[in-house]
């Protein structure tokens, strides 16, 4: 009897490690192996029904074995890698987030109007490499409007307004690059151009934007579709100055050509070079509106991902650049309207990203041939160049505290132009 046993008892013990493993890793791939081993598991105990659970089984081994296959031939995905975010050069070193944290997982993320936005509330964040390093240990504060708090102006997790009409007021519209991703509210862009300009560290004619509020409207993995949507929504989005962050890697997004896109604004492009609204990114409605933790696990899915890219997404990454210039040309001229000045803060992608026609420099001079002014925030002649003390860790080149604070300088210093 017991050596009867032994066999599922043994699957039963694997198939309960591949189950914690799909969780903590949010692998498609390692939850269908537990599920095969489950009924591996149930076929190895009983008779009743086993034909069909073996063949259940060799549904899933074969769907586990794809998942597994795609998740190592990115180019069947017809995509790169967006920001070159883990460029060390011993590649056996891996960064995760860790287990005790609260940022980044389901309770963080719901699907709002924008796509995919954190939850109010305050949210640890901790990363780590593989070797002890720590990437970074910090909190993320995120007010009642589901963007991050800037602590002179956000203490009570509200939204600050601006009824008092001798104030000013700058936004921040991007992603996690001005969100602050791996530093404290008080080390992202959004609180240093507050704190200099109301702290009368800048030159005096900068004076003229004081009293100030400072909005962060970025958010980890937007695009500047999302930014477009943000200001064309029913927010206050109101203000003296509206700040894009932005680099070319924003395309892919921007073309709901990456995964985390679902339920993002889709817009398509006119044949005035203006963006039109069209729905939402790599849409299936019966996805959208089920439940987080089947949603979060269905999009998850590398074969799900491929099948999105064969039905909605553009792999032409000329055009996916033309539409987010197309973005970027309705934001200036949406603020236009607004009698607001728009400022798009230009970072350079490695020049590996490139795969079609354009560069950095040719990206740089359509944005200002459109007329936008922009200002190049790199801080290195080249991406690949970058200071060490502008990124976090080789594993993960977000921002340093450091990298927002000069980024803020040479913005304000921009700002004295007219």
């Amino acid at each position: 009897m017991l050596k009867k046993l032994i066999l599922p008892i043994i699957f039963a013990a694997v198939a309960a490690y591949l189950f914690y493993s799909a969780y903590q890793q949010r692998s498609v791939a390692t939850f269908l192996w537990a599920i095969s081993f489950s009924l591996a598991c149930l076929a190895s105990t009983t008779s009743l029904l086993r034909d069909a659970v073996i063949v259940i089984i060799s549904l899933t081994v074969t769907m586990a074995l794809v998942e597994t296959g795609l998740a190592y031939a990115p180019d069947l995905m017809g995509k790169k890698p967006d920001t070159g975010i883990n460029t060390g050069k011993d590649k056996s070193v891996f960064a995760y987030f860790d287990s005790a944290q609260t940022y980044n997982t389901p309770a963080y993320w719901h699907l709002g109007e924008f796509g995919s936005q954190p939850q109010p509330g305050a949210f640890t964040a901790k990363k780590v490499a593989s070797n002890g390093d720590v990437l970074y240990d910090t909190i993320f504060t995120i007010g009642k409007d589901g963007f991050r708090v800037t602590p002179q102006y956000d203490a009570n997790l509200a939204p600050k307004t601006t009824s008092d009409q001798s104030g000013h007021r700058i936004n921040f519209l991007g992603d996690s690059f001005t969100f602050g991703e791996g530093v404290a509210d008080n080390e992202t862009m959004s609180f240093y151009t507050g704190d200099l300009l109301n702290g009368d560290k800048v030159p005096s004619n900068l004076k003229a934007y004081t009293p100030l509020v400072v909005k962060n409207y970025g958010i980890h993995g937007w695009g500047i579709h999302q930014s477009l949507a943000v200001l064309q929504s029913q927010l206050d989005t109101k203000a003296d100055v509206q700040v894009v962050l932005t680099a070319p890697w924003h395309a892919s997004r921007v073309a709901c050509a990456d995964f985390f896109s679902l339920g993002s604004p889709k817009y398509q492009l006119e044949p005035s070079g203006e963006v039109k609204r069209d729905g939402y990114c790599r849409s299936f409605v019966w996805v959208e509106h089920s439940p987080k933790a089947l949603r979060a696990l269905i999009t998850s899915s590398k074969i799900f991902n491929l099948i999105q890219d064969s039905l909605l997404v553009t792999t032409d990454q000329d055009k996916q650049i033309e539409l987010y210039l197309g973005v970027l040309k309705t934001m200036a001229l949406e603020s236009k309207k607004r009698g607001e000045r728009l400022v798009v803060g230009f970072i350079k992608a490695d020049e590996a990203w490139f795969i079609g026609t354009y560069n950095n420099d040719k990206v740089l001079a359509k944005i200002k041939g459109m007329g936008i002014d922009a200002v190049d925030l790199t801080l290195a002649a080249k991406n690949e160049d970058l200071s060490r003390q502008y990124y976090i860790h080789e594993l993960d080149k977000h921002p340093t505290a450091a990298a927002n604070l000069e980024r803020v300088h040479i913005l304000l210093r921009h700002l004295e132009k007219p």
